[in-house]
């Protein structure tokens, strides 16, 4: 049994522990649900077994669906066995492509019954059946509160399409992924909104302490010296043409190595540091960048024939070769030339999200803030400390987590406090912050929505309900529970997390969601359609709320 302290990005546990079983572990012997293979699976019996057993090895809400719904998952067993003993035609022996077909319905049927109620709203189980007798199978996928009836939402696309023209000029637009900038109606407030948890990839600036510096001794830098001592100049017999080549090819080297060693390179590498200790991307930096990266485009094109048509000849051409494939060598790996063009095309295409957002925000010119949830479904866990902590403004307790333990139905570890501490490039103090959520604000939307109701009054949430997807996932070979794994050679295939959460009210909200402090009904079908139909002349009652109650702050 794994046994470990859970980090989150940031958002870590606070204390190392040694977690100890709520229940003794059952020592019979079981089968991990990787080991499971499609011999294992002959009939309905046998599928309905494995998904049952892997459920009650790694499921990690048994505790909590008992106390919602009843639910007692032996119970289960014993129920369904029989109806799934009772469907013969798995293995295709004897039966009608209608038998099959019957089957497979009933079952699709049983196991929605079951796994309807389930709370866990990440949850999810793709399961193969077979479907006709010409080997035709047909997949089903089954999710927790796949019957209920659910809250309307406003699309992402259709809220950029409807923000865009509501935000100032010099606003933050992404390609329907970003909108980040004041409005135009109330300019004192700042909107943020983005589809999905993956700032930290999209956005991010990372870069190395220096660019075209390769080490000394680097052996895939070509060297005069290297060029001198070559079999392949060497073999040349006329000592002219081996004389005139061999020029030609170190001036072509020295004019190219003039660019790495120029000062303005030195000049973009000794702000590397300045940048990596502020965040803070100059005017000055980015000129200088797109300056480089237009240079760098424009280099000696040491690898085109023509460019040693005036020395090129049957004798010369094994040399000019040899130094065609070592000047490479020299620019893509001795020096990195295109590790130096990546990062400045990121500092280039990422600057307004730094200079218009988060160099603003540090800095305090940032007053009041809608950050608009609605709709994002969650994403990257990384993106808690790149983007959520820097709203943070002291430590803070933010909610729970546990794992499973063990492989029996309630072997779970004690409940760990998560908590969140401030960014290094965080705004300087509290501001008025409103989060918007609704049916479509999981997962990470959901943990980053508690991470800011953690640091006190100043931050509301307001809308709908979340989703009710706050549990954690992760890989089984790190703790014990969930998995998102193939099994019986792709029968099933289960999407299940590994962590509970509950909330500092020590409330399970999954399945049920975040409540917000202020709510506002969800939109109608009428409104939805008129986001996008409508959107010069469209009233998002939400967005006025929220805006209403910063103009009081």
């Amino acid at each position: 049994m794994k046994k470990s302290i859970i980090y989150l990005g940031l958002v870590l546990f606070s204390a190392s522990v040694t977690f100890n079983s709520c229940m003794q572990e059952n020592e019979s012997p079981i089968t991990e649900p990787t080991r499971y293979t499609s011999n294992d699976i002959k009939s309905y019996a046998d599928l309905f077994k494995v998904f049952w057993t892997v459920m009650d090895q790694r499921y990690n809400y048994f505790y909590e669906q008992k106390g919602k719904d009843g639910m007692d998952w032996n119970t289960i067993y014993k129920e369904y066995y029989p109806k799934f003993a009772a469907l013969k035609s798995y293995n295709g022996i004897g039966v009608s492509d209608a038998e099959l077909q019957a089957d497979a319905e009933k079952a699709k049927v049983y196991f929605t019954e079951i796994i309807n109620p389930i709370i866990d709203r990440h949850f999810n189980v793709k399961i193969k059946v077979p479907f006709s007798n010409s080997g035709i199978t047909n997949t089903y996928t089954f999710y927790g509160g796949m019957n209920e009836v659910r809250s309307n939402i406003y699309p992402f696309d259709a809220k950029y399409g409807y923000m865009k023209d509501r935000l100032q000029d010099g606003a933050v637009l992404t390609n329907n992924f970003l909108l980040a900038g004041n409005l135009k109606s109330n300019p004192d407030i700042y909107y943020f909104s983005f589809k999905s948890f993956s700032l930290s990839t999209n956005f991010k600036i990372n870069l190395v302490d220096k660019y075209l510096s390769p080490d000394p001794g680097n052996s895939l830098v070509l060297t005069s010296a290297a060029i001198e001592s070559s079999a392949q100049l060497n073999a040349i017999s006329d000592s002219n043409k081996r004389n005139e080549v061999k020029n030609f090819t170190i001036n072509l080297l020295n004019e190219w190595n003039s660019f790495p060693n120029s000062n303005e390179m030195k000049s973009f590498n000794s702000q590397i540091g300045t940048f990596k200790s502020t965040e803070v991307l100059s005017d000055a930096l980015l000129s200088l960048t797109q300056q480089l990266l237009t240079k760098s485009n424009n280099l000696v094109k040491y690898n085109s024939s023509a460019t040693y048509s005036s020395v090129l000849s049957s004798e010369t051409l094994p040399y000019i070769q040899w130094f065609i494939q070592q000047m490479d060598n020299h620019v893509k790996y001795g020096y990195n030339l295109a590790q130096f063009q990546n990062a400045a095309n990121k500092i280039l295409t990422n600057a307004p999200f730094y200079q218009k957002f988060l160099n603003p925000l540090h800095k305090g010119d940032i007053k009041k803030v809608i950050i608009d949830l609605r709709g994002n479904g969650g994403g990257n866990i990384v993106d808690a400390r790149f983007f959520t902590d820097r709203f943070i403004t002291k430590n803070a307790l933010a909610f729970y987590q546990r794992t499973k333990e063990g492989n029996g139905q309630f072997n779970y570890t004690p409940w760990v406090p998560v908590q969140v501490k401030p960014h290094m490039f965080g705004i300087p103090g509290n501001i008025p912050i409103v989060v918007l959520t609704d049916k479509g604000s999981a997962s990470m939307s959901e943990m980053s929505t508690l991470m800011l109701k953690s640091q006190g009054t100043h931050a509301i949430s307001m809308g709908d309900y979340s989703a009710g997807a706050t549990a954690g996932l992760g890989g089984s070979d790190d703790f014990n529970g969930g998995t998102r794994d193939v099994i019986a050679g792709g029968i099933l295939e289960f999407y299940m997390p590994l962590m509970a959460t509950k909330n500092l009210n020590n409330e399970v909200i999954e399945g049920v969601g975040i409540k917000p402090d202020i709510y506002v009904t969800p939109p109608s079908d009428t409104e939805v359609a008129q986001m996008t139909s409508s959107p010069k002349t469209f009233a998002d009652r939400v967005m006025d709320e929220a805006i209403k109650y910063l103009s009081t702050k």
